[in-house]
């Protein structure tokens, strides 16, 4: 079990929802440059069109 830090002994509501909201925004959920494309294979796949990582928020970040 690991130490709580000093923010996460106020109540417990605010600190599951920080925690939430911290995880949201370090993906890259909402992004305009982020497509749904089909591969070769037939599968659909999430893809960044800048050409970075999918799933790991970047200095390109860019909401319409």
């Amino acid at each position: 079990m690991h130490e709580l830090r000093r923010w996460e002994w106020q109540d417990p509501i605010k600190v599951l929802m920080s925690r939430e909201t911290a995880s949201a925004r370090r993906t890259c959920e909402g992004c305009s440059h982020v497509r749904t494309v089909v591969s070769p294979f037939g599968d659909t796949v999430v893809r960044c069109l800048k050409g970075r990582p999918y799933g790991k928020k970047c200095g390109r970040y860019e909401v319409l």
